[in-house]
């Protein structure tokens, strides 16, 4: 189980970079360029990957559940630790990476 000290910091880590997609989602807003378009995603494949390492470690059993309740605040997530739920982790993953691409290419 992770230490409590390290769950906060990453907690911590992706409110920061939360807060830093909504101000570039208000710059896109404000400003046509690529940069502009590029950031957010980013963003947000930074905050997939950091929840994806925030929800991963657990230990091994037979059967996961797909649906696990959130480690903070109200609601459920999928559980990486599932093989389904791996799956829809990677698919994400791969889905905003297609998309960084596809827009750092476009005219």
């Amino acid at each position: 189980m992770r230490s409590n000290k390290s769950g906060k910091l990453l907690s911590l880590t992706i409110l920061f970079i939360f807060a830093f997609f909504l101000l570039s989602v208000v710059w896109t807003l404000r400003s046509d360029t690529k940069i502009a378009r590029i950031v957010p995603l980013i963003l947000v494949l930074i905050l997939t990957i950091l929840s994806f390492l925030h929800y991963a470690p657990a230990p091994k059993t037979k059967q996961q559940p797909l649906f696990v309740p959130k480690r903070f605040g109200i609601g459920i997530s999928v559980n990486p630790n599932n093989p389904t739920g791996r799956l829809f982790w990677y698919l994400v993953f791969a889905v905003m990476t297609i998309l960084i691409i596809v827009v750092a290419f476009s005219n």
